[in-house]
């Protein structure tokens, strides 16, 4: 079994142990004597009962999500359990070549559970299954993107956002009020709880306008790419920041029309 990401002496001990235990379950029982040859298969469980484990003898499986390969098997692993008992798993497909045989899973089960000692290296090849996803998920946890939020005090008159810079970050006030000023002119004000400096996020472009603190303030601002991800992850929040911008807009350019009178 191969795990995404750098090479780990955990995981590569409770790897090798998992095959030794595979062997020792599988001792007496029969195989085919002619394992199946399989090449580029999107979904092995599109062609196979799912009532059906697989022991790699050649060649690599993985699991996929989404197109992604994550978790690879190769020879002398034993899959397909959890698919075989219609628990929510990514596919299992064949990328090239792989060689297996084709286990039946409740003949694999009774031959198990008909021996003491194969039970015991049948929960000791859980554990460590179990052990290795758990450490692999902690290890992943530690490099995804967290909301790297700051917070900032300033000052009435202090600027925070200055039209034509470049779009690092997204606002939100906690607490006081901005004003909004474009080519000089006084075109909104911005108060608690709004967010600001989100469209130049969006369009790539500098900032359109400059966004001046008019009291004490305490604001939140959230790099960029952290903004996208939780967009991403949360349609709903896109939906209403897209309302108040077109609220804001609309205010705008009625302001910059009376400014021009």
């Amino acid at each position: 079994m191969y795990l995404p990401g750098k090479p780990n002496e955990l995981i590569e001990k409770l790897s090798a142990r998992m095959q030794k235990l595979t062997k020792a379950v599988l001792e007496g029982f029969p195989l085919d004597d002619e394992p199946l040859c399989l090449e580029g298969i999107d979904d092995i469980y599109q062609h196979f009962d799912k009532s059906k484990v697989f022991l790699i003898t050649d060649g690599m499986l993985h699991l996929s999500h989404d197109g992604q390969n994550g978790v690879s098997f190769d020879e002398g692993d034993l899959i397909g359990f959890s698919h075989s008992f219609d628990l929510p798993f990514p596919i299992l497909k064949a990328d090239e070549f792989v060689q297996l045989h084709l286990i039946d899973r409740d003949k694999l089960l009774r031959h198990i559970y008909s021996d003491k000692r194969r039970q015991h290296h049948w929960s000791h090849y859980l554990l460590c299954q179990n052990a290795m996803l758990v450490h692999q998920l902690t290890e992943l946890s530690k490099d995804q993107v967290r909301p790297t939020a700051g917070f900032q005090n300033v000052q009435p008159g202090d600027v925070i956002i200055k039209e034509g810079d470049e779009a690092e970050h997204v606002y939100t006030i906690i607490s006081g009020e901005a004003e909004v000023f474009a080519n000089g002119i006084n075109v909104g004000q911005i108060g608690e709880d709004e967010v600001f400096g989100a469209m130049a996020v969006f369009t790539g472009e500098k900032r359109s306008a400059t966004v001046q603190a008019k009291t004490a303030c305490t604001i939140m601002a959230v790099p960029q790419a952290d903004f996208v991800h939780l967009i991403e992850a949360q349609p709903r929040a896109a939906v209403n920041l897209i309302e108040n911008l077109a609220r804001r807009i609309v205010t705008m350019n009625n302001q910059l029309i009376e400014g021009q009178k």
